[in-house]
């Protein structure tokens, strides 16, 4: 993964994690996304994902979401452009701001 992407966790409750993205996802990177999200929320069954600030590539959607496989349930902030990405995975919440996001994420059992 290039060195200008990063995955921080953000906060961990029982079997909850929170954690943020930040950098360029490119076709050729968008694997390297999901695989490395799908590692770290191993055992999770709630999630919450940030990943507003991703920078994806202007001329096309990515080939693959970046969500982790695994996890029950995945609260998503995100670029617009991969809405349509999330409209098949059930698991996928879709919040349009990080206070609605943090609240459900937060609300669920641990």
């Amino acid at each position: 993964m290039p060195a200008l992407f990063r995955i921080r966790v953000l906060a961990v409750s029982g079997t909850r994690l929170w954690c943020a993205g930040t950098g360029p996802v490119t076709a050729g990177v968008s694997q390297a996304v999901h695989d490395e999200l799908t590692e770290l929320c191993a055992g999770m069954s709630v999630i919450g994902l940030d990943l507003r600030e991703l920078r994806l590539p202007a001329e096309a959607f990515l080939p693959s979401v970046p969500w982790p496989d695994g996890p029950d349930t995945v609260h998503l902030l995100a670029p617009e452009r991969l809405r349509s990405l999330a409209a098949d995975d059930e698991r996928v919440h879709w919040h349009s701001d990080l206070h609605a996001a943090w609240a459900a994420w937060s609300g669920l059992p641990a």
